[in-house]
């Protein structure tokens, strides 16, 4: 299936592209070029662009020098880390420790897409979010449930990768935390309190969004269902299992 770019809202366009499980299954990835309120541009997340989706990027960014940096924001999406890099090599790299592990070569800027001294550097246009209670960058790299989540104010949309996750499969699908939240909760007292905490928050943050990209599966979820009342039925579902993490571990 070919790349799409989207226009999302003024000033953000998300960039549908393509992840395969196995060379067959095509879960999707995704990428979004956003316009500051500098008039400049960042891309969350990378992902190689080809063809019109490149010139698309290309047209609005001269030629790609009005993109400032690319902000990772998931520990585990490192494939197109250093290919992004070499398409646009004036912007400023910033990711989590894992990145640069991954990527010791690059050019890493200090501040960490998950911390607060990057989240201060952006918060004209952004509002940053990481999950609290779990395990950011867990031993085991199956679960990747934690990532950075990024809500553009000015567009009201939420840039979020595997955190939150969209199927619209009949029935079953809709918005969800994602699966692997259970082997990600800190085995230590307050853990899930502090994870509950962070939810309450994070329902409350979508009250100021309009519009939710998720990385996987090509399909973006619905704008004509409010984005708040779809997050908080999504943190109900997993309230069993917080609960009972809580009663083991306190």
């Amino acid at each position: 299936m070919a790349d799409k770019m989207i226009k999302i809202a003024e000033g953000f366009w998300n960039i549908r592209g393509s992840f395969k499980i196995g060379g067959l299954l095509d879960i999707g990835t995704q990428s979004s070029l956003v316009r500051l309120g500098s008039g400049r541009f960042v891309l969350l997340d990378a992902y190689t662009l080809t063809g019109d989706v490149l010139s698309h990027v290309l047209e609005l960014t001269h030629g790609g020098d009005d993109i400032e940096a690319v902000l990772h924001l998931h520990p585990f999406h490192t494939i197109h880390v250093t290919a992004v890099a070499a398409q646009f090599p004036k912007a400023r790299q910033y990711g989590t420790e894992r990145h640069a592990l991954k990527a010791p070569d690059l050019p890493w800027q200090p501040e960490r897409t998950d911390s607060e001294d990057l989240h201060a550097l952006y918060a004209e246009d952004f509002t940053f979010t990481v999950p609290r209670g779990v395990d950011f960058i867990p031993a085991n790299e199956n679960l990747h449930f934690a990532s950075v989540l990024a809500l553009h104010e000015a567009s009201r949309t939420l840039h979020v990768d595997d955190t939150l996750t969209y199927t619209n499969l009949p029935l079953v699908g809709g918005v969800s935390l994602h699966p692997t939240l259970k082997q990600v909760l800190q085995k230590r007292p307050s853990a899930a309190a502090e994870f509950r905490g962070w939810c309450d928050e994070l329902v409350e943050l979508c009250g100021r969004v309009d519009h939710l990209c998720t990385a996987h599966t090509r399909p973006l979820p619905p704008d004509d269902t409010s984005v708040q009342a779809q997050v908080r039925e999504a943190v109900g579902k997993v309230r069993k299992t917080v609960d009972a993490h809580e009663e083991k571990y306190g």
